[in-house]
């Protein structure tokens, strides 16, 4: 049996080493991904993505997650955890591979998410981040089209409707 892996993926005309480097540095990380980061690449480093900096210490993002290894402008591995809305899910790292790949004039960016286990939260969790990398990637097509997100006011694509939260990882999105 496969284990369940959550795979996204989007196109930019941006070049390889710019997409390498949204993805690697704390500048780039927050022109799309979030409004705070704390990277050191190599590996082991640090890979801490704050999507809400004003909560507290253990609420913020990812942080404690590391770079499990990287191959220079072609793939990243990360640790990654869970929003708090999902608190067993968050005791327990999951890991998250982006892959970089040049298609014609293009730059296809893949994203497989992996380490998920068996149970209610967990398949919640699974359905939280089939949104979220969907507006990740999103985010990073706009970054590239027209500059830094606004985390003031940060962009949400028209086909994901409003029903978003403002910061992606730390409220749940409610449906009425």
């Amino acid at each position: 049996m496969d284990p369940k892996i959550l795979r996204k993926e989007a196109i930019t005309s941006t070049t390889i080493a710019d997409v390498w480097t949204v993805w690697t540095t704390i500048d780039g990380i927050i022109s799309f991904l979030a409004p705070k980061a704390n990277i050191k690449l190599e590996v082991q480093g640090l890979y801490e993505i704050f999507f809400d900096p004003e909560s507290p210490l253990g609420f913020k993002g990812t942080e404690g997650c590391r770079i499990l290894g990287f191959e220079q402008a072609k793939t990243l591995s990360v640790e990654w955890k869970a929003p708090p809305q999902f608190p067993n899910v968050r005791r327990q790292k999951t890991r998250v591979d982006i892959f970089l790949e040049r298609v014609e004039a293009l730059t296809k960016v893949s994203v497989a998410h992996s380490g998920w286990q068996e149970g209610e939260e967990w398949d919640e969790a699974y359905e939280f981040f089939d949104r979220a990398w969907d507006l990740d990637l999103a985010r990073m097509q706009q970054r590239f089209s027209s500059g830094p997100i606004d985390w003031r006011k940060p962009y949400v694509p028209a086909w994901l409707g409003q029903r978003e939260p403002r910061i992606r990882d730390h409220v749940p999105v409610e449906t009425h």
